[in-house]
């Protein structure tokens, strides 16, 4: 190669230099500063949706303390007593009414009429305004009977 570069003339062997030279330099382009820069792309997409999460976990945090600041910590103790008043009102017998720590109560009833059970379903949803988040009902056994766990959240 060091011969066949010599047996050219000194005005092509600099452009030859210089090709070369403009080729390693592009290469070194392409392989190295071209990735990086996608990548550094993909970081500031990446940190943009951090502060976008950061910034919807803030704001709930702010609610979440002026929640406790104003008092509303007996809410589900108020929606369980909202949830016990209905089922009495619909003729129901709770068998197991249980808080959890999201704010959410479930309720189990045993060996109802289904009809009882979708009366109370409406006071819950359309009277009180609360959601059922979780609902498990099978058959009872007896005509017209179910088991039936419900989770339900407050608005």
């Amino acid at each position: 190669m060091k011969k066949w570069l010599n047996s050219q003339s000194p005005r092509d062997q600099v452009a030859l230099l210089l090709l070369t030279g403009f080729l390693l330099l592009f290469c070194v382009f392409q392989l190295a500063l071209v990735p990086a820069s996608e990548a550094r792309e993909q970081m500031a997409l990446n940190n943009q949706a951090t502060l976008t999460q950061l910034s919807r976990v803030e704001t709930k945090v702010s609610r979440l303390l002026s929640l406790r600041e104003s008092g509303s910590g007996n809410e589900s103790q108020n929606l369980s007593s909202t949830l016990s008043a209905a089922a009495q009102n619909a003729g129901l017998t709770v068998k197991r009414l249980q808080p959890n720590s999201r704010g959410e109560v479930q309720v189990r009833f045993e060996a109802v009429d289904f009809d009882a059970l979708l009366q109370w379903l409406q006071t819950v949803e359309g009277n009180e305004g609360l959601r059922i988040i979780d609902a498990s009902v099978s058959d009872a056994g007896r005509s017209g009977g179910v088991n039936a766990t419900l989770r339900v959240r407050g608005q």
